[in-house]
């Protein structure tokens, strides 16, 4: 009886036809061409954990081997319905966004004075947004005194903040006597600050999920989104990216 190893199995480019299957289209006796390389050296991997099999045809013969991934033709119809989808969920939040934006009350002012320093505040790195609170440390006078992540500073000891960037803003509190008044902006309701790109955005613009979570854990879904794609493109770098639907597998059939 002639029997096959993993190694035996034509994986030439052009050749090979019989060899592969689609697992999502469902096609049969495919070339390697029809597939990613990356799939078609998974799929060779996954065999190898496989006894020897008897993969000869004919009348007394009703098995063969093949070797199942995911082809390009599918793999690029996916791809291009995700894009198309994740494009809609984009449209739908800025659209919400805007509608939330359009009826968002001006945000509340709240009164602080300090009377040591350092004040235990962590301004955002967000640009055009002037001094965002990131972080208020906790046991300093910031946290002690109630301010949130989120926070925009208003007036310094009397000094309008409207327009400044951060490192006028910066300098008016590193110069204020003590104690010093400082307002705040409260984060409108209707809105979240997001921890990742640290701005205050509508609520629209986060997940349901995410907004039940602590304000410190809180992103908005395009940082979320951009973040699980970095993590697969890394994933697909290092060749330890999979999915269950499209985990590359030997089997007969």
């Amino acid at each position: 009886a002639a029997m096959a190893k993993a190694e035996e199995l034509s994986t030439d480019w052009q050749r090979s036809a019989g060899d592969f299957s689609c697992v999502s289209c469902g096609r049969k006796r495919l070339p390697a061409s029809e597939f990613p390389k990356k799939q078609v050296a998974k799929a060779l991997e996954a065999l190898k954990t496989i006894p020897d099999r008897d993969i000869r045809e004919g009348p007394d013969i009703q098995q063969r081997l093949f070797l199942t991934a995911v082809c390009k033709k599918c793999t690029e119809e996916r791809e291009a319905q995700e894009r198309a989808e994740a494009d809609q969920r984009r449209e739908q939040r800025k659209q919400a966004a805007e509608d939330a934006e359009a009826e968002m009350e001006p945000p509340a002012r709240v009164a602080v004075t300090f009377e040591q320093r350092p004040f235990g505040m962590t301004p955002g790195k967000a640009d055009g947004v002037g001094y965002l609170v990131a972080k208020a440390s906790e046991g300093k006078p910031a946290a002690l005194a109630g301010v949130r992540l989120g926070w925009r500073v208003a007036e310094v000891a009397g000094a309008s903040c409207a327009g400044l960037d951060l490192e006028a803003v910066q300098a008016l509190l590193k110069n204020a006597e003590l104690p010093v008044h400082v307002i705040f902006e409260d984060v409108p309701n209707g809105a979240d600050f997001c921890t990742a790109c640290q701005r205050v955005l509508a609520s629209p613009l986060f997940s349901r999920k995410m907004r039940t979570k602590p304000v410190d854990k809180r992103r908005c879904s395009e940082c979320v989104e951009a973040a699980e794609a970095a993590e697969g493109a890394e994933l697909e770098a290092t060749g330890t990216a999979s999915a269950p639907s499209d985990k590359p597998q030997s089997k007969l059939s």
